[in-house]
């Protein structure tokens, strides 16, 4: 597979989304589950007496639109305007927007490094006095380290309203008929390696025509969930004051993910790319690691065929990537006490969580411990494997934390120096130096 770069990933995230949310419960068994939480209709004032939020957001495909009719059935004081923005050139449609003074009170950021940006650029409110001062959905709900994602010194420029993460799912038709027994949560690099080997089919001129493992080797999140797995570091050292990527755990893994494309030719390359599209999806491809919104986002083509469980483990460990989405409130927004409210209805209120979350994953503590919020979530269309796992998933997880050139940073540097390993141009040791070289000389110049 080739690598994503931003837009891209935009875009294929943008693409993948269609249809309507499924109901997750009745409506009496989710008031149940939720308790005195779960936000109550009420008398509507009139028209005039309420504050409109403006909103746009990318990806997928009706869940907005369900999340604000909620919200706005539920509080008669406010009333958010919704337009969708598709993923491809959604960035710079936001900044035409921001430059001409018409952006949304509140947007979706592209990406965790944009609203560190955002903020540097006084682009971004600080929400640190609104989250300080909110008793309904306090800071100490979401789960310890999520909220640094989006915090500069004692500035605070989002809340993470979702988290996306990494799984390994299968195809177990495929698995079943090369007599491969399904990967677990204790299944080990090797014995994964070995495994794709075995689901890697050939036809007589030696082509592939189906592959063991797709996913490796391609966009951020998959090749951070495999270095952090793996000891190693991805982008920066310990305090985002440099990048730092040479250590051996971070060489081994990225060199044992090319070896997986040009070596054992058990995952696509864009060495060889396919004459036709390989995916899990596809049912050409036997494992494939991904993200979990897959399921929700392709639902009608997600069968019972198709399962999920954990990554590999490497040297007995193994560390889950939690990539956090914002919203971003723009500094000048008129209704910033109301824009506010809803920011933090979508990221913490356990009504919001019945219709997103299974799509992708909280960022709040009490819908992973309360048995009854962690049911009205880990529903199908999420397959049973990781209905199973995911607490399980939740208490190895990591969150991506970058600083506010990393878009930049990715865009420039390391896209274009990983394809090099990816390519089998340069070894991953290689790779490595080159990017920390160019990076931290990028880390060195002001914010654009």
């Amino acid at each position: 597979m080739s690598k994503f770069s931003r837009r891209e990933f935009l875009r294929k995230a943008a693409a993948g989304t269609a249809g309507a949310i499924l109901a997750s419960s009745s409506t009496a068994a989710l008031a149940e589950a939720i308790g005195s939480t779960q936000s109550k209709p009420a008398v509507r004032p009139a028209l005039a007496d309420k504050k409109t939020v403006t909103f746009t957001m990318f990806g997928h495909q009706n869940l907005a639109e369900q999340m604000v009719k909620l919200f706005n059935d539920t509080h008669p004081d406010i009333e958010i305007k919704f337009e969708r923005s598709e993923g491809q050139g959604y960035g710079e449609k936001v900044l035409a927007a921001i430059a001409s003074g018409s952006a949304w009170d509140i947007f979706r950021s592209p990406n965790p490094a944009d609203a560190l940006r955002y903020g540097a650029k006084g682009v971004a409110e600080d929400i640190a006095p609104y989250l300080k001062a909110d008793t309904t959905y306090p800071a100490d709900l979401y789960l310890p380290g999520a909220l640094d994602a989006f915090k500069v010194g004692d500035k605070q420029f989002g809340l993470p309203v979702w988290a996306l993460t990494m799984w390994l799912f299968y195809n177990k038709k495929l698995l079943d008929a090369a007599g491969v027994a399904y990967p677990t949560e204790k299944t080990t690099w090797e014995e994964y390696v070995e495994m794709a080997k075995k689901l890697t089919k050939k036809n007589d001129a030696g082509a592939v025509t189906q592959y063991g493992a797709n996913g490796w080797g391609s966009w951020t999140m998959p090749v951070a969930q495999d270095v952090w797995t793996a000891g190693g570091h991805f982008y920066y050292n310990d305090d985002l004051t440099a990048i730092k990527m040479d250590d051996p755990e971070t060489i081994k893994a990225l060199q044992d993910e090319a070896d997986l494309m040009n070596v054992l030719k058990a995952n696509p390359s864009p060495l060889t790319p396919p004459t036709s599209p390989v995916s899990l999806l596809s049912k050409n491809v036997a494992t494939e690691l991904n993200g979990d919104w897959m399921p929700w986002d392709n639902r009608e083509q997600f069968t019972e065929d198709f399962d999920a469980t954990l990554t590999p483990l490497r040297n007995g460990k193994r560390t889950n990537i939690y990539y956090p989405d914002t919203f971003i409130l723009r500094a000048d927004s008129q209704v910033k006490d109301a824009a506010y409210k809803w920011f933090s209805w979508w990221a913490a209120d356990p009504a919001s969580w019945a219709i997103q979350g299974k799509v992708v994953s909280p960022m709040t503590k009490r819908m992973y411990e309360d048995p009854k919020l962690a049911a009205t979530w880990l529903q199908a269309p999420r397959p049973a494997g990781m209905i199973k796992l995911a607490l399980e998933h939740s208490k190895q997880a990591k969150f991506w934390h970058v600083e506010a050139h990393a878009t930049e940073f990715e865009n420039t540097v390391y896209y274009a120096e990983i394809d090099k390993l990816w390519r089998n141009v340069a070894s991953a040791k290689d790779v490595v130096a080159t990017i920390q070289q160019k990076g931290n000389d990028l880390l060195k110049q002001p914010i654009e």
